[in-house]
């Protein structure tokens, strides 16, 4: 089994992917349906859309995997032990309700899907 590391990097690209895919499958409906009021054949069109959903599919799984993968290494950072004489504090990514951080609350309040760095 290979080990892939995934980065914030990656993630980003994975959501930039998924964006195409959906914009893909809005003209590829907009198309079937232009072609259901002229009375043209449509199985081709349908055809395609079906890949296109099957495309769609695999980069959300993939999606998902990135985000566990950022998120386990984003937590078992934070678990790691401090060297001695460190000059900057850590970083870590953490999604804000699924870690709480009592003693590092945001100043202002943010929706649970926005990813914010907090000095661990």
């Amino acid at each position: 089994m290979v080990s892939t590391r995934y980065r914030p990097k990656d993630l980003k690209l994975a959501r930039c992917h998924i964006v195409k895919a959906a914009r893909r499958i809005a003209h590829q409906e907009m198309v079937i349906g232009r072609l259901l009021v002229k009375g043209s054949p449509s199985g081709l069109a349908y055809e395609l859309l079906g890949r296109l959903y099957d495309d769609q599919r695999q980069k959300l799984d993939r999606l998902k995997l990135i985000e566990a993968m950022v998120e386990v290494k984003a937590q078992s950072s934070m678990g790691a032990p401090h060297p001695r004489g460190a000059l900057a504090p850590r970083l870590a990514i953490v999604r804000s309700g699924v870690i709480s951080l009592p003693d590092r609350e945001s100043a202002t309040p943010c929706r649970a899907d926005v990813w914010h760095p907090y000095l661990v």
